[in-house]
């Protein structure tokens, strides 16, 4: 198909038949298709295709730059929403991460708030003013106030209660699986501090000011 100064305004309008638009393009684009193409007296292919080049060329930068615009700020908003994801995750991650050291240290200091503690073996809720030390290749559990412990499995520990210089006889608890225990360092007017295991529900055989206190301290 020869391409003419007629068919080129066509393809500028938008008139060409499929066939037409392909030997237009291939014109274009290829230097060799002298033979092709004709021309009025006195024009040149060059001068032609680069005022065809100019036009196309205005109309694009247009578009280029706001598909361009489009891209990028999707893309940087897609971003955002990921990195803002991710710190999210990662600081959850860091609040919640579990603890697996064989020895565990806890002191709560506050004067009404408990300590909790969440492993991959047990669950312990610290009374204020409580300190435990929880060692998992001996199976021992020292411990100076009051805490509440869940375990995860069947195990057998030795609970010592540590709040007087000379540590109190152990007792050998065997902690079963889902139940809560509640350990205390008691001590009646006039009478040496001692130390007290029971499971929840042997809660109800406690005075009923200890069993109160029980009760609001690990919100049974």
């Amino acid at each position: 198909m020869r391409v003419s100064k007629e068919l080129i305004e066509q393809y500028h309008a938008g008139l060409c038949t499929p066939e037409e638009q392909l030997a237009v393009e291939e014109w274009l684009f290829n230097d060799d298709t002298d033979a092709l193409f004709a021309l009025p007296g006195g024009e040149e292919k060059h001068g032609v295709r680069d005022a065809m080049w100019n036009e196309i060329a205005g109309a694009l930068p247009a578009n280029k730059s706001y598909r361009y615009i489009f891209f990028n700020s999707f893309w940087r908003q897609a971003a955002a929403a990921l990195l803002v994801g991710l710190a999210g995750v990662l600081l959850y991650s860091i609040n919640n991460k579990p603890v697996t050291s064989e020895i565990i240290v806890i002191n709560n200091e506050s004067n009404s708030i408990n300590k909790d503690l969440h492993t991959g073996n047990f669950n312990l809720s610290l009374a204020p003013k409580s300190n435990v030390e929880i060692d998992r290749n001996s199976g021992r559990i020292d411990f100076c106030g009051a805490m509440m412990i869940k375990s995860k499995m069947d195990v057998e520990f030795t609970i010592q209660g540590t709040c007087t210089d000379e540590k109190e006889h152990g007792d050998k608890i065997k902690l079963k699986k889902g139940l809560n225990y509640i350990a205390l360092n008691y001590a009646g007017p006039g009478e040496a501090t001692e130390l007290l295991v029971l499971e929840e529900k042997s809660l109800m055989g406690l005075p009923p000011l200890m069993k109160r206190q029980l009760m609001d301290r690990f919100d049974i």
